[in-house]
């Protein structure tokens, strides 16, 4: 009974506990196991798959017990046996070092090392992938593992690891996102560059990749007649100098191949290297590359280089994750590229500029659901826990003498219906942030209104503020691209939200939409706050492109959301609120009805 209330608190907390909270929740049940199992230490292990590198994420042991090195390198030299049967997801239990196999001798000596002297090793097996391990270890005496034991370790290893699940998901979240700002810093730092001044704004762009990335090595490439792809901008670590000088090519057959086929090159470890890339692998191991990821940058469908990031001290895990947010950063120098080309031929200046706008629309959209990343995490992590929670719920009943069917089959249409709030959750925002071309439609109104409404819900009741919405009591119909209009009203509400907080304390906490007829076949919507206002001579300045009155702020917003309304036959402005406070207003003209 112990052991199972043992598991059923685990498992509860696990659900419960707030995501920022994780790593202490795992810490204190790995104390717990401990303490009930009567062992020396408990560890929770991260493999790496794409690496084989070992990481002790978490650990708790008794006093008088040495901890596990944090970092524990490549598994496949220090535990290649264990990281096969791993792998396999098979258990390792052993009572005594002198029962293992002769086929794990260097794991061995390896358990022998931090001594071990009986252990039990139960893989964390996420989709068909090694993941991690949790590890029950008596380093002071031996001792037997019985088999009803191992089998309940089995579920503890289950439970540990949809925690380890959950904490990843979030910082792959955080990556993701983290990747998308740094696009549109790069992007706005390149485009307010002055002449002569590109080529600093490019290396300051490469440093921050470099750091954000934990790479020692960040290069810009380009393709030329006579050298597939050349260096022409470098950043690199203190005491991390490439070979490489700007101008020159180093012999890459094998990569230079697929980046100009317009494939991404993700190298995690040189020995998974294919025999055709054996001249590649030389090469990187003679200029200390250890991992390589290798992003083309195309212009007009063409190879025009590559954007690279090296790894030396270590092998890098590149998660999937990240690839498009490196891409993204690929796209930047690749629209930098184009704008230069442009400007070398002087054709179509006026079709240019507004797929630059275009570009930087998304771009704004991209930060402005970064912006929103906290509240999404939040809004997304709910229904997660939920399905956790029935699943476990579920797996109970299941397991019962005589399955009660009718309250399995309630607890299966819980977690669908959670699954499906939380779809509904990432789609709306992926259809924000894709990229996107002009497609006006008839649509309602109200609802397209209502849905940005909803989409900013949970952000103002983090921050402790009230929105709400006013309107006509019939449909209004309007022509207009839904996403470029959602980037505008989502904008002025952000910006509301960000003047409330601005704020001195004490004022009214709230933001009004009103949409309702204009008089003049058109419709007004207004965004309305209670926050610190706009300076008399910024009510038309704050439309310029490239001013804000935010120290962290972009610039173009406003001026993106202007030109969006004024494609669209409306106009956008702002005003004072009287008692305070600002209004945002634009118009759009009237359709006849809604399909």
């Amino acid at each position: 009974m112990g052991f199972e209330r043992l598991l059923s608190d685990l498992s509860a907390a696990f659900i419960a506990v707030p995501i920022q909270e994780i790593d202490q929740a795992i810490e204190l049940g790995l104390a717990r196991i401990v303490a009930a199992l009567g062992i020396d230490r408990s560890t929770l292990n991260r493999v790496f798959p794409l690496t084989g590198r070992a990481e002790v994420t978490h650990s708790f042991a008794v006093e008088g017990v040495e901890p596990v090195p944090k970092r524990l390198g490549p598994a496949r030299d220090s535990n290649p046996w264990a990281l096969a049967k791993a792998t396999a997801n098979e258990p390792i239990v052993f009572s005594c070092l002198d029962d293992l196999p002769p086929e794990a001798s260097i794991d061995k000596e390896n358990w022998r090392s931090i001594g071990l002297k009986s252990h039990v090793m139960m893989p964390i097996v996420v989709a068909g992938q090694l993941h991690g391990s949790l590890n029950f270890g008596c380093v002071r005496s031996e001792r037997t593992w019985p088999a009803d034991l191992v089998a309940r370790m089995r579920l503890l290893a289950e439970i540990f690891g949809s925690a380890l699940a959950r904490k990843r998901a979030q910082e792959e979240l955080d990556l993701a996102v983290g990747v998308e700002r740094l696009a549109s810093s790069i992007l706005a730092s390149l485009v307010l560059s002055r002449h002569g001044e590109k080529n600093r704004a490019i290396a300051l762009g490469l440093r921050q990749i470099g750091e954000f990335v934990g790479a020692e090595r960040v290069a810009l490439w380009h393709t030329r007649t006579g050298i597939p792809f050349g260096v022409t901008q470098e950043w690199h670590a203190d005491g991390f100098a490439g070979p490489a000088a700007e101008g020159k090519t180093v012999e890459l057959p094998w990569i230079y191949a697929l980046l100009g086929s317009g494939s991404v090159v993700r190298i995690s470890h040189l020995a998974d290297l294919p025999p055709e890339a054996r001249a590649d692998a030389d090469t990187l191991r003679r200029i200390g590359v250890r991992s390589l990821l290798a992003v083309p940058i195309a212009v007009e469908g063409s190879s025009a280089g590559a954007l690279t990031l090296a790894s030396i001290e270590r092998e890098h895990e590149w998660p999937d994750v990240l690839t498009p947010g490196v891409s993204l950063l690929a796209e930047v120098f690749a629209n930098l590229h184009a704008r230069e080309a442009a400007e070398r031929r002087k054709l179509a200046a006026e079709v240019e500029a507004a797929h630059w706008r275009e570009r930087l629309a998304h771009l704004v959209r991209v930060h402005t659901a970064g912006e929103m990343s906290a509240a999404l995490a939040h809004e997304i992590t709910q229904p997660l826990g939920a399905i956790e929670n029935y699943a476990l719920a579920a797996r109970r009943r299941a397991a019962e003498a005589v399955p009660d069917m009718g309250h399995l089959l309630d607890l299966i249409d819980k977690v669908i219906g959670q699954a499906t709030r939380a779809g509904d959750v990432v789609t709306r925002m992926r259809g924000m942030v894709q990229r996107h071309e002009l497609e006006p439609k008839l649509i309602d109104l109200e609802r397209a209104v209502n849905e940005c409404v909803g989409m900013v819900k949970m952000d103002c009741e983090l921050r402790e503020m009230h929105i709400g919405l006013a309107s006509e009591d019939s449909p209004v119909a309007v022509v207009v691209d839904e996403i470029h209009l959602q980037q505008v009203i989502l904008n002025l509400l952000r910006n509301a939200m960000e003047a409330i907080e601005g704020a001195p304390p004490g004022g009214a906490r709230e933001i009004i939409v009103a949409l309702r007829l204009n008089g003049r076949e058109e419709v007004l919507v207004e965004v309305a706050d209670r926050g610190a206002g706009i300076a008399e001579g910024d009510l038309e300045r704050i439309f310029e492109s490239f001013y804000s009155t935010k120290s962290n702020g972009l610039g173009v917003g406003l001026a993106i959301c202007r030109k969006l309304i004024e494609a669209h036959g409306g106009k956008l402005w702002a005003s004072h609120r009287d008692g305070g406070g600002a209004i945002f207003s634009f118009t759009l003209p009237m359709a006849t009805s809604v399909d």
